[in-house]
């Protein structure tokens, strides 16, 4: 059965889905998420997980059975849902501001040093 059909049977009957997402804030993690809506190429779905609702690419969701799912939460030390996940949104924010000022820095020193050129050879050219 195809990704699709699962996750079509799964919203008829408000089962959840074990699977691994390719992106976002746990990527390749184990989850389990209880799809509501579905387009041709999103599910909108209750992430177990965070206990929020998120949208996921039905391309970079991999189903899994119960058995994968439980070989990779049981015995992967790796594998750690968000419990508190205000606290995870402070955390990540705080790092996309660390970001944000790092690139800024990066952008105002290059720009300065741009200007240092521009003025040096202006002057040597006079």
């Amino acid at each position: 059965m195809n990704k699709k059909k699962v996750l079509i049977n799964a919203q008829k009957s408000g089962a959840k889905v074990k699977v691994i997402y390719k992106a976002g804030s746990q990527s390749n993690h184990a989850r389990e998420i209880i799809p509501i809506a579905i387009t041709n190429n999103q599910v909108f779905a209750q992430c177990l997980n965070s206990n929020t609702k998120k949208s996921f690419y039905i391309s970079k969701l991999k189903i899994l059975t119960d058995q994968e799912y439980e070989n990779l939460t049981k015995w992967n030390q790796n594998f750690i849902p968000v419990t508190d996940y205000e606290k995870y949104e402070i955390q990540r924010n705080q790092r996309k501001k660390m970001v944000y000022n790092l690139c800024y820095c990066v952008i105002l020193i290059l720009t300065m040093v741009i200007l240092f050129v521009y003025f040096t050879l202006k002057s040597k050219i006079s």
